[in-house]
């Protein structure tokens, strides 16, 4: 049975959950190992804190409130869309880009070209690649190879 799933406004009580699915999720979208070291969980929890939590909405199994996905969209930039492992296509993301969707006149977003499943989705969702480049090392240490940095811009528009 899928769980009833309701959406809400982040608050920092889900921070180290929100930062360990979001790490999860990243790592297995681009088929690395996850880097446990405490000094790069740390890097990446400063990181969290530094962006505007009223640009991050929550999606929450509706008995547990467990974290099952979040999004961080800052304007009309789709930042950030993941979502739990575990609950992956289960019409999460869908709804999340759904109210995004709804909401503004265009939207463009940014995704590794090692994310194949992202890059189904957004195209799912009526995104169009209009830019190709390369994500900075500096920006992303996890990389080791400039190939791994290969890096698609995406846009969607109200027809």
């Amino acid at each position: 049975m899928v769980a009833r799933i309701i959406f809400s406004p982040y608050q920092k009580v889900f921070e180290l959950e929100l930062l360990t699915l979001w790490r999860q999720s990243f790592h297995e979208a681009v088929a690395l190992q996850e880097d446990t070291r405490q000094d790069v969980v740390s890097e990446h929890l400063e990181f969290l804190r530094s962006r505007n939590p009223a640009c991050i909405t929550v999606a929450l199994e509706e008995n547990s409130n467990k974290l099952t996905g979040f999004m961080r969209l800052t304007g009309n930039i789709i930042e950030d869309l993941f979502i739990h492992v575990n609950y992956q296509r289960q019409g999460i993301g869908s709804r999340f880009m759904q109210q995004a969707m709804h909401e503004k006149q265009w939207l463009s977003l940014s995704t590794f070209e090692l994310n194949k499943g992202a890059q189904k989705f957004y195209q799912l969702h009526g995104f169009v690649v209009v830019k190709r480049g390369y994500a900075s090392f500096a920006d992303n240490p996890w990389a080791t190879h400039r190939e791994q940095l290969a890096d698609l811009t995406y846009e969607w528009r109200r027809s």
